[in-house]
């Protein structure tokens, strides 16, 4: 009777793990193929085609407001349109058209360093959310903070 019990017990176990299995490989095909289908989705994006992608301003003086014009044109097949420009600190400031920029065409994003309590190196990355590939694309600008006291010395 023991041994009649275990083996129900066994068979039982064998049928649920089995089954629990074929749902996984049943979801995982699923996952897959939602996975491939939005892979697929190859409709046209605008394309950021910068001339420049990072600028160096060299050594500047700590309260210097210092500015830079990235200029960049829409290599796509549908207009580009910026949603957002997102900075790492508020001593970065952007500047853009906010109107959509047809294929082919050019424009301007003006960036604006204020250095008034920084010192030092400092590097601020500039993220534009855009209709692209990716969704995003970045700029980067640097400089050399030099102390005020430094600078009147000189």
């Amino acid at each position: 009777m023991k041994i009649l019990k275990t083996l129900s017990v066994l068979i039982i176990s064998v049928v649920l793990f089995t089954s629990c299995g074929d749902k996984k490989e049943s979801s995982s095909k699923s996952e897959k193929s939602t996975t491939q289908s939005s892979n697929e989705n190859t409709s046209p994006k605008a394309k950021f085609a910068f001339e420049e992608t990072e600028f160096d301003f060299g050594d500047i003086t700590e309260g210097d407001v210092v500015t830079h014009i990235f200029k960049y044109k829409n290599e796509g097949e549908v207009p580009l349109t910026i949603t957002n420009v997102q900075v790492t600190c508020g001593c970065t400031a952007p500047n853009w058209d906010r109107k959509p920029l047809a294929p082919g065409e050019t424009s301007d994003l003006k960036v604006t360093f204020n250095s008034r309590g920084k010192k030092g190196k400092q590097i601020k990355k500039i993220t534009i959310l855009a209709n692209v590939e990716d969704g995003m694309d970045a700029v980067v600008i640097k400089t050399k903070v030099n102390p005020k006291d430094q600078a009147q010395t000189m």
